[in-house]
């Protein structure tokens, strides 16, 4: 180990190094331009000697850093560099050994590429192999741009993939997972997560999954609307849930209390109190909905103090079933509490207000764009305004870069109601009929 030197000394021999550089870099520039073609010969001569060694080192760098690193960490060499090393080994008359130690790479590699060469049977090695299934560059664009016009940590790949689904593209999760990371490759992928275990117990009558309305309700819906088709309204719920939540607005508290349909999760009615709302308020509540919706079969709700005796005398007296879940068991009413976890994300971006009747307001717009503009990630690609009418959507199509330049996706988002929290994502997706193309024949 050299000794150590004080600073100023290795100051200043770094200088006087310095200087004899600049010095020896002059003198070739004015020896370059002497009119004696000897001297000028020389100086270029010198001058490629030069460059010669300092790629050599280079060189011995790159290749020391790549033989340092383990076997099954190394870089794949690219087709083109192959058929590149392939060459030089041509040009140079390099064995199989040279090029081993100068590429860094086993011999047996060299002979399988030289065997690929002669028989002709792994074309790939050396041109690579074409994607025929790969994704149409206009997916590839429209994945990115909803990420980037809706960076909410909410709007994940799922809901990407969901949005794509609507609009008529064909493309799953994990694809937009994979555009997303190769756009950005520096953020590392998330860490998987754990599945959700089942929740233990006996689902009693089927209402955790309803399936289909009871005869009441469809009664009620007819005579309400003798235009109403039945085997549209065979598919709605007879079953509710009921809940009620707290929000926080600086030192004010609010209470939320919501009805939600059980099969199409459609959100019938939300409405926010000043203070904690007692049994005949939410069974007013309640009552308000079945004006409106119909009547259900079951209404099931937590074991509130706000849910017992008097709450289940009202809803008797309208014949609806009040059904309490367990104690300790909010997975029974979970479609409703993770409704509650969607409008509290939405409330931390937002100034609700101080009083009941703006908030009211804003609920009112929650409600309609949580219906009508949000794809629910429990009915696959569908609203619950779609799924409660039973409206279709769209047949989802694959594109692939194969079909040639066949569509046109245009993304705006647009604001529901003004509120810049509640994205609106319209996905407009043109063929080639309509857009006068040619798509390439394949």
């Amino acid at each position: 180990m050299p000794p150590l030197l004080p600073t100023g000394i290795v100051s200043a021999v770094d200088a006087m190094a310095i200087v004899l550089g600049q010095a020896i870099q002059l003198a070739r520039t004015r020896l370059a331009a002497n009119a004696s073609p000897i001297l000028r010969l020389l100086i270029q001569r010198d001058h490629e000697i030069t460059e010669s060694e300092l790629l050599r080192q280079e060189s011995d760098i790159l290749r020391g850093a790549r033989a340092n690193m383990p076997t099954h960490k190394r870089p794949d060499y690219q087709p083109a560099q192959r058929l590149a090393i392939l060459q030089l080994m041509r040009l140079r008359g390099w064995n199989i050994k040279t090029v081993a130690r100068h590429f860094v790479i086993h011999e047996n590699t060299v002979r399988a590429w030289l065997k690929a060469v002669e028989s002709q049977r792994r074309p790939g090695l050396f041109s690579g192999v074409i994607v025929w299934n790969r994704l149409d560059d206009g997916v590839r664009w429209a994945a990115g741009e909803i990420r980037r016009l809706c960076p909410e940590p909410e709007l994940g790949s799922r809901t990407i993939a969901r949005h794509l689904l609507r609009a008529g593209i064909q493309i799953s999760r994990s694809t937009v997972q994979r555009v997303l990371r190769e756009a950005n490759p520096e953020k590392p992928p998330r860490k998987p997560r754990p599945a959700l275990e089942e929740p233990v117990g006996a689902e009693s009558h089927g209402l955790l999954k309803p399936k289909r309305p009871g005869s009441k309700l469809l009664s009620s819906l007819i005579s309400t609307d003798p235009l109403l088709d039945c085997s549209t309204l065979s598919q709605r719920s007879c079953v509710w849930h009921c809940d009620i939540t707290q929000i926080r607005v600086l030192w004010f508290t609010f209470f939320i209390a919501a009805v939600l349909d059980g099969f199409s999760r459609k959100l019938l009615a939300m409405k926010v109190y000043a203070s904690t709302p007692c049994s005949h308020n939410l069974a007013a509540m309640v009552r308000s909905a079945t004006v409106k919706h119909g009547k259900p079969k079951f209404l099931i709700t937590d074991n509130g103090s706000q849910f017992r005796k008097l709450f289940g005398k009202a809803m008797r007296q309208q014949k609806i079933r009040h059904v309490r879940t367990r104690v300790r068991a909010p997975f029974l009413n979970g479609k409703v509490e993770r409704l509650f976890r969607t409008m509290k994300l939405w409330s931390r971006l937002i100034l609700f207000g101080f009083s009941a009747r703006s908030i009211q307001r804003q609920l009112d717009t929650f409600r309609d764009w949580y219906n009508s503009a949000r794809p629910h990630s429990a009915l696959g690609i569908r609203t619950p305004e779609e799924v409660f009418t039973q409206r279709a959507i769209p047949q989802p199509v694959a594109y692939r870069a194969r079909d040639g330049p066949d569509i046109q996706i245009e993304i705006p988002r647009r604001c529901y109601r003004h509120d810049p929290h509640l994205p609106v994502i319209g996905i407009t997706v043109r063929r080639a009929a309509q857009l006068n193309i040619v798509p390439k024949v394949s």
